[in-house]
């Protein structure tokens, strides 16, 4: 199982983080959600997820700016 394993899921898609956060819900992940790149940036300085989902297209702040930032 993947105790203790922390994923971010990043997309503006309301129901597509939903639906991704479940499914990995289901085979023991803690998940994160965060709705655009402001706020996946936010979550991540809060606490450091294990791996991210980040979709590239989101408003305020796209997936690449994101990426950016984090390197």
């Amino acid at each position: 199982m993947a105790q203790g394993k922390y994923i971010l899921v990043v997309d503006d898609d309301l129901d597509l983080v939903e639906a991704i956060a479940t499914n990995l819900g289901a085979r023991g992940y803690e998940v994160g959600k965060a709705y655009d790149g402001v706020e996946g940036l936010e979550s991540i300085k809060a606490r450091r997820p294990d791996l991210v989902v980040l979709d590239v297209m989101m408003p305020n702040k796209d997936g690449y700016e994101v990426c950016n930032e984090l390197k």
